[in-house]
């Protein structure tokens, strides 16, 4: 696959301040180049979430990073020795072009998962069996089938309490139907179980959401 992608974004942050900036899951890992104040640069691979999570910035830091289709591949060890003291975060790209790769049966897999509202629907959708499924997904990601069907719906809720202005307790209980969540408990204990936060105080953090609403998976 290309750069293009395989990328699906590239960023920068430059704090002016000390701050603690949180993490949310997406589904995505990056390849980040980090560099303190007068230090050397930093180059690391960021793990794939499974909650949110604090990262602690100091003012003056830099960071740059490329955000990482679920399910790409990348020869870690090599990369990161490739990219050694590069400064220049857009140096990365062609070498993720030449090394990164994405198995197109597994990102059709988390497609399916993504638009399916259970494992058994997806895997009739891509005709495939539970084992297959099972391994296909591990094996290319570490997480299960079921890790991607719920941060897809998780994601999705965030990008509904984004644009659901006022909505009442009432309007929650239709956005949990709506979803494929069993109820509004069930949806309340998977928004704090990914995001820290149940929907309502969620709704009320214009920051998450707009992190919530960045590309990932889903």
């Amino acid at each position: 696959m290309t750069t293009v992608s395989l990328v699906l974004q590239s960023w920068r942050f430059c704090p002016e301040r000390d701050t603690c900036s949180t993490v949310l899951p997406d589904g995505c890992r990056d390849l980040i180049l980090r560099r303190a104040p007068g230090g050397e640069p930093l180059w690391f691979i960021s793990s794939l979430a499974d909650q949110a999570y604090p990262v602690d910035c100091l003012a003056g830091e830099a960071f740059a990073g490329h955000r990482l289709l679920p399910g790409t591949r990348l020869p870690e060890a090599e990369l990161l020795a490739a990219l050694g003291t590069v400064e220049d975060a857009a140096a990365a790209l062609p070498l993720i072009a030449a090394c990164g790769t994405l198995e197109a049966s597994l990102e059709e897999a988390l497609a399916g998962l993504a638009e399916s509202p259970s494992v058994a629907r997806a895997r009739t959708r891509l005709g495939v069996s539970e084992r297959s499924l099972e391994r296909l997904v591990s094996t290319g990601t570490g997480r299960p089938p079921g890790y991607w069907l719920r941060l897809a719906r998780v994601r999705r809720l965030a990008r509904a309490l984004s644009t659901g202005g006022g909505a009442d307790a009432v309007a929650l209980v239709d956005l949990a139907a709506a979803l494929g969540y069993a109820d509004q408990a069930h949806m309340n204990r998977e928004c704090r179980r990914w995001f820290g936060l149940a929907p309502g105080a969620l709704r009320r953090q214009p920051e998450l959401l707009a992190l919530a609403a960045e590309p990932g998976y889903g």
